[in-house]
């Protein structure tokens, strides 16, 4: 009996070209599962609490509003704390304060509601000090603030 000869165990062409197709597409599946976890989604947050605040601001000032049809506002109605105009709500995603305020300067109007954030290096660099009713249509974050402008539509009837 002969013995069996010895295969050579080196990798071919085919063996090699196979392994770089199986290792880039294991790393491409690593590094996107990877590159997901490191996006920070703060910003994103950031924008849609400040929405959440902005909404609840006018909810209050809807509420307190005295019904036209009444001399007298209802007892739970005239109890309530008034809504107030400006000031901070709530802790960003990295854990400062929103800004806020409400823009009231026409009564025919439902007020404008602005709430916004410092953003990552947390300098609140919008300057909403002058800003009026009239003057939002143009308005901008200053910087590297994060907020949400509701501009929901006047009252019926009312005049734009």
């Amino acid at each position: 009996m002969q013995p069996k000869r010895e295969r050579n165990q080196h990798f071919g062409t085919l063996d090699l070209i196979m392994m770089v197709v199986l290792c880039g597409t294991v790393s491409s599946v690593v590094g996107a599962a990877v590159a997901g976890l490191l996006h920070d989604t703060r910003p994103g947050r950031a924008r849609g609490n400040a929405e959440a605040f902005a909404l609840q601001i006018r909810q209050q000032h809807e509420n307190h509003q005295k019904p036209e049809s009444l001399d007298r506002a209802p007892a739970s109605v005239e109890s309530e704390v008034p809504p107030l105009t400006g000031g901070q709500i709530g802790r960003d995603p990295w854990g400062r304060p929103y800004q806020y305020t409400v823009l009231s300067s026409h009564p025919e109007r439902k007020p404008v509601v602005l709430v916004w954030s410092g953003g990552p290096n947390g300098q609140l660099e919008t300057d909403t000090s002058a800003l009026t009713q009239d003057e939002i249509s143009g308005f901008r974050f200053g910087g590297d603030d994060l907020g949400y402008l509701d501009r929901s539509p006047a009252s019926p009837g009312a005049s734009r």
